[in-house]
């Protein structure tokens, strides 16, 4: 999706449920549409979460999320985007910063179990030589939060109230 984005690809204004459960159902057919909408135009920002509507207001989540990958875009021109798994990266003397699946949330569906612990190990190597940041809500025992930032999410209680949570920054001690 951000090659696509870097290299001009034109991305939809609206999108109608219709057209978002024929994405789902058909991924394979345009992997940067896919990718938009899949957590663009998914409620929560949950990979085909659901179709993303407010019935409070008028909104328009296309557009919407749209506006911010292309905001966030303007200054990335020069990134180069790899689609990679960790494990397979030997990095040295770099500035990481790694946001895997926050154990205990929603998996991905169609995506193997990730291994926390096998990250976590990784992460401790990858200290050895690199400046490490982790983002998650609970790290290791030997990794000291940094940064403690609190956040809404869009999903709520029982009683609907707004969920709160603190996601953290970590690095190894």
């Amino acid at each position: 999706m951000y090659n696509g984005v870097q290299q001009g690809y034109e991305l939809p204004d609206t999108l109608s449920e219709e057209q978002y459960q024929y994405i789902k159902n058909h991924k394979d057919e345009d992997k940067v549409l896919t990718g938009f909408v899949g957590f663009g135009c998914s409620f929560a920002g949950k990979w085909f979460g659901g179709y993303a509507r407010d019935k409070r207001k008028s909104c328009d989540f296309a557009h919407t999320s749209k506006l911010g990958l292309l905001k966030k875009m303007s200054t990335m021109q020069d990134v180069v985007f790899e689609c990679k798994g960790y494990k397979t990266l030997k990095p040295d003397g770099c500035l990481i910063y790694c946001d895997p699946p926050y154990k205990g949330t929603t998996k991905y569906t169609g995506v193997p179990d990730f291994d926390t612990e096998q990250f976590w190990n990784i992460m401790r190597e990858w200290s050895i030589n690199n400046d490490v940041y982790i983002s998650e809500y609970n790290a290791p025992n030997d990794f000291i939060s940094v940064l403690d930032i609190p956040t809404k999410t869009d999903i709520r209680d029982k009683n609907n109230n707004d969920i709160h949570r603190i996601e953290k920054l970590f690095t190894y001690q």
